[in-house]
């Protein structure tokens, strides 16, 4: 189980608007010291300052925790490890950094879609890397393509669009939240948005949001 959190086109991207997101979350953490147990062994991993709101998360996944900024986006991840444990973590990226995704759940026909991208060079052996890279060759409806349970935020640095899309089923939870200040929110759980969010809703199944068309499709 992992939990994504992800604020894009948030209107302040200083260090006092990260210290105030520091401290919503601190404000109804659900934090534990003893998080998780994986093979009898504890795990935790945190980032130089990248408690975000994810501290509302971090029961979700013992194995590692991420930030990745860009400008005024934000893409946070905790995560359990199920393939390829030494090399997933995420966020992932593609070659030269400019796609990054942060994904729950597992691609099922991730070694038939690796075929199909065989000039790509992958980072990880996770089966979530193929999606930054067919996202290069086929742009959003590569997400017809993926056979699984999934659901991720993806950030072209390029022009800073993003997507995101939650498998048809819906089996990984997933939220979407608007801040006062035009900021779009995507979260695992509710409790990542609740705080800053003006208003906020499920994130239908089987749907894909575009910051290029401004919507649901």
């Amino acid at each position: 189980m992992c939990g994504i959190l992800a604020v894009l086109g948030c209107s302040d991207d200083s260090q006092a608007k990260r210290v105030r997101v520091l401290e919503l979350s601190r404000r109804q953490v659900i934090f534990l010291s003893f998080l998780a147990n994986f093979d009898g062994v504890q795990s935790v991993f945190f980032t130089k300052n990248g408690f975000f709101t994810m501290e509302k998360l971090k029961h979700r996944g013992p194995d590692w925790s991420g930030l990745y900024q860009h400008g005024d986006c934000y893409l946070a991840h905790q995560r359990l490890a199920i393939i390829d444990p030494a090399s997933g973590d995420q966020p992932l990226f593609n070659e030269d950094k400019s796609i990054v995704v942060t994904v729950n759940g597992e691609i099922y026909n991730h070694e038939e879609l690796r075929k199909k991208l065989a000039h790509h060079k992958f980072r990880t052996g996770s089966d979530c890397d193929v999606i930054a890279h067919l996202y290069e060759e086929y742009g959003e409806d590569f997400v017809d393509m993926l056979d699984g349970i999934f659901s991720f935020v993806l950030l072209d640095t390029r022009d800073n669009s993003f997507v995101v899309a939650r498998d048809a089923i819906g089996v990984t939870s997933l939220y979407i939240g608007w801040g006062l200040d035009g900021s779009v929110w995507i979260s695992s759980e509710l409790k990542g948005l609740n705080d800053d969010c003006e208003h906020f809703e499920s994130f239908p199944p089987g749907h894909l949001y575009s910051s290029k068309s401004g919507g649901f499709r």
